[in-house]
């Protein structure tokens, strides 16, 4: 699994100081750039809310990842459709120890969604109520349906050959009222292929209905690039550098599917270590087209920026 840079923002901008020019390497030598711009971003904010009379807490550095989308083929017609993609995992420990405040651009759902479904950033106060438990309340950067409150619990259990990962959350959203969010993923490993089942339901009152995805997924994968969030993980997005099939139905009621879809997926690393390219061949069957089979294409690049690049 790959993990980010654990070094302070300080140390890791001393460690870009001290590096040689890369000549011939514009792309890294602007990934460091750019990664190190927003990095001092973050600490001068986070720094600004450090305790009075008391040194700061030196921030972490915080990975985060640029995607670029396309549709080539949907519903059987050409069709160019690019959409950005962003995740950010960000520690602002000065903040929090003072302010309690989280910024992020999680779904409150974390519902798995569409490729290219993207989320606005949300910032609220977060209180930890129990162990792996977390109560949340704040707004998205949209309006007018903004102001959410939810209490979450995740766990990760792991063993030789199997990772288990249950969720649960209960929220409550303006413009979607009381919900209710649960899932388990199930991940066996045997070297580097992965047999993984992944569950997702979401139960809202104001539908009286229950929302529900469930993914199954062969892959040989190298390395795993996780933000956080359960439901990307339902759609794989969390997988790098390897190919797989996935198996995926969902419906909007529990009762009756809506959409089967079958994939091929291929996310290899370009010879830059931080720059990765996807192509997702799939096949798709929907109840509103009377189930005939739709074929569709997806081609993706994202940038990892976890840390330096290598020189």
């Amino acid at each position: 699994m790959r993990a980010p840079a654990t070094e302070s923002i300080g140390e890791l901008r001393d460690d870009y100081v001290a590096r040689p020019a890369q000549e011939g390497a514009p792309l890294n030598y602007w990934h460091d750039r750019l990664y190190i711009a927003f990095q001092s971003l973050v600490e001068r904010t986070d720094q600004r809310f450090a305790d009075n009379g008391s040194p700061a807490v030196p921030t972490p550095a915080a990975p985060f990842r640029i995607g670029l989308d396309t549709s080539i083929v949907q519903n059987s017609r050409f069709r160019i459709d690019p959409r950005l993609d962003f995740d950010v995992l960000l520690e602002l420990p000065n903040i929090e120890r003072r302010l309690r405040l989280f910024v992020n651009n999680d779904d409150v759902q974390e519902s798995p969604g569409e490729r290219g479904r993207r989320n606005p950033l949300r910032a609220g106060l977060r209180f930890p109520a129990l162990r792996a438990l977390d109560f949340d309340i704040g707004l998205r950067a949209d309006f007018p349906d903004a102001a959410f409150m939810s209490l979450r619990w995740q766990r990760v259990y792991e063993s030789s050959a199997w990772n288990v990962q249950p969720f649960a959350k209960a929220y409550l959203q303006t413009g979607d009222g009381l919900g209710f969010v649960s899932g388990i993923t199930f991940d066996h490993w045997r070297e580097r292929w992965l047999v993984r089942s992944s569950s997702y339901g979401n139960w809202r009152k104001n539908r009286a209905a229950t929302e529900w995805t469930q993914a199954f997924l062969v892959a040989n994968i190298r390395e795993i690039i996780r933000f956080g969030s359960y439901g990307p993980i339902v759609r794989g997005r969390d997988l790098a550098g390897g190919v797989g099939v996935q198996l995926l139905a969902s419906g909007e009621r529990l009762a009756a599917g809506d959409v089967i879809e079958l994939s091929v997926f291929a996310k290899q690393a370009t010879r830059k270590s931080w720059l990765y390219w996807q192509v997702t061949p799939l096949i798709r069957w929907q109840r509103e087209n009377n189930w005939r089979a739709e074929p569709g294409l997806y081609l993706g690049a994202e940038a990892l920026f976890w840390g330096l690049a290598t020189p």
